[in-house]
């Protein structure tokens, strides 16, 4: 299926680093040795959501959809085209509002009340008309329009070199070699592409990425790559919800370990999932 070699769990984790797992690490170097006769507690969901649903001025956009994603952990939203992917990431993102009545809780915040909290903690990655890369600049200048966009005003942002894009797109890219900064967008492939605009996405450090579409990679084979690496990235603790439009492919698919799956088949074109 895959024309690539597919790199070891462990040699894919050494190379992801992220802050908020080195915290959970060392934060408590001192803790007591955990009772081996209690149950550990799991850990909060990540996003909670009944009957949430989504109407536009056209009619209904998705929905009503139940969620109970976990934390840490990587969950593929499989759903046809019409089905209303896009805006249901959007939504968990904080960057759409769904419709009264509807319960949502993302990262612990309630939706819409917690907008602007879940918006600074989550990143969007693969949107159409969202963060689309202009295919006449380089890489080192979308790096350095994000760093900027990320930066105090007052902070001047200089030119990104190689070394400074390589701390930043390392644990993304893994053991694949990285574009050169001096790289112009068109010549990117399609794997490179998506895998850049996640890097750009984790320059805001998020606790949660929302990718969609990551069949804009056509090659199923190529694909697996950018699953792959949205795996090394969530076994890291960052919580990642990416889409797709097949439904069978998590079925297709190699994985370390099972993802969550959420079957979308509500809207106004979608048809039922297998």
């Amino acid at each position: 299926m895959s024309s690539e070699p597919t790199p070891t769990r462990e040699a894919e984790q050494q190379r992801v680093a992220h802050p908020h797992a080195e915290q959970q690490a060392g934060a408590r170097p001192d803790a007591a040795a955990p009772d081996p006769e209690v149950a550990p507690t799991p850990p909060p969901s990540a996003v909670r959501a009944r009957g949430l649903v989504l109407t536009g001025t056209r009619g209904p956009v998705y929905g009503p959809v139940d969620l109970d994603l976990p934390t840490g952990a990587l969950t593929v939203v499989q759903g046809p085209q019409g089905a209303g992917r896009s805006s249901l990431l959007l939504t968990l993102a904080g960057r759409m509002v769904p419709d009264r009545g509807t319960e949502l809780t993302v990262l612990g915040e309630d939706l819409p009340r917690r907008r602007s909290v879940v918006q600074r903690r989550a990143a969007v990655a693969g949107f159409a008309g969202v963060d689309e890369l202009d295919d006449s600049v380089t890489v080192g200048d979308v790096v350095r329009e994000r760093f900027a966009w990320l930066s105090p005003w007052y902070r001047w942002t200089g030119r990104v070199s190689q070394e400074r894009f390589a701390d930043l797109a390392g644990p993304v890219f893994g053991e694949r070699p990285l574009p050169r900064v001096q790289t112009v967008i068109w010549d990117l492939d399609e794997v490179d592409a998506m895998l850049l605009r996640v890097t750009l996405a984790l320059a805001q450090e998020p606790d949660l990425l929302v990718v969609d579409d990551v069949d804009q990679v056509h090659d199923s084979g190529r694909r697996q790559t950018v699953w792959t690496r949205l795996e090394a990235l969530a076994a890291a603790g960052t919580t990642v919800i990416a889409s797709v439009a097949s439904l069978d492919e998590v079925a297709r698919m190699r994985w370390w370990a099972a993802p969550e799956v959420v079957n979308l088949a509500t809207g106004p074109h979608a048809v039922p999932a297998a």
